[in-house]
């Protein structure tokens, strides 16, 4: 009875002298930014799903979010250590990330790309490959052709393979770069409150 009355009396006591937990924490962000579409995203909650479809059972990803702030943003936030993310109309969605451990002034630079550039490259780029495949497939067909001395000579299927091939690969050459170049990029600038050094996502 003693040891539990002593237990009974000692917790309350560790408890209250426990540090603070990173989410009672408040950070104050503000952010950088040409665009004035630009917003602020914190990720509340996700997780995963099942959907039937007729060729059996598929899993999805599912993820809540709310927006925090939008150009011009300087806002206090709470709990740092949920993950962010820099979005917006007609802007490309940001990689993830913390404001944990960078003090308690956060600078963002935002460089918006353009989710309709982006969207065009994977198009192009899709439709490249699917043209240099038949591409190929046709170049096979035709070399086939031409060992089978019975076969009368046909340069069709050469003709439509190359064709396939050269515009498959100028639609990659479009498209490779308009997804590359088309993302956004988050850097953690430095400020003159806490002299954080710059971070680039």
């Amino acid at each position: 009875m003693s040891l539990l009355l002593a237990l009974s009396l000692v917790a309350p006591t560790t408890l209250a002298q426990s540090p603070s937990s990173p989410r009672d924490e408040s950070v104050r962000v503000r952010i950088e930014s040409d665009s004035p579409e630009v917003s602020l995203f914190r990720i509340t909650s996700e997780g995963y799903g099942s959907v039937a479809t007729a060729g059996g059972a598929g899993t999805v990803g599912i993820i809540n979010y709310q927006r925090e702030c939008r150009m011009p943003c300087d806002v206090t936030l709470r709990d740092p250590t949920t993950d962010f993310f820099i979005a917006g109309s007609g802007i490309t969605p940001s990689r993830r990330f913390t404001l944990l451990d960078h003090g308690r002034d956060v600078s963002l630079q935002v460089d918006p790309g353009s989710s309709g550039l982006r969207f065009t490259g994977w198009v192009s780029t899709l439709v490249g490959v699917s043209l240099a495949i038949m591409g190929g497939t046709l170049m096979l067909i035709d070399s086939s052709s031409a060992e089978d001395s019975s076969l009368p000579e046909d340069k069709l299927f050469r003709k439509v393979g190359v064709g396939s091939l050269i515009g498959g690969g100028a639609l990659m050459v479009i498209g490779i770069p308009l997804i590359a170049f088309n993302g956004t990029d988050v850097k953690f600038a430095p400020n003159k409150l806490t002299g954080n050094p710059r971070v680039d996502l």
